[in-house]
């Protein structure tokens, strides 16, 4: 999926219920069922991100970083 709003990579796998606001781009990573991605975040190939976390805008998830499950994650 691809738009002026997002960038999600075909290898990207979501859970159930994630909502990913504008402006994320998320390459090759797992997100975990009912997580919350907001604006302006980048999570990069091979990040695993666990269920029910909220990565709050303007973060940067580096690659091969693992977030267990129930985490905030700040910019």
């Amino acid at each position: 999926m691809e738009n002026n709003f997002l960038r999600i990579s075909m290898d990207v796998v979501l859970g159930k219920g994630v909502v990913i606001h504008c402006f994320a781009n998320l390459y090759g990573c797992k997100i975990g069922d009912e997580t919350t991605i907001g604006s302006f975040v980048e999570i990069q190939k091979n990040a695993i991100i666990g269920k029910r976390c909220k990565i709050s805008s303007h973060s940067f998830i580096c690659e091969g970083v693992t977030i267990g499950d129930e985490c905030f994650i700040g910019h």
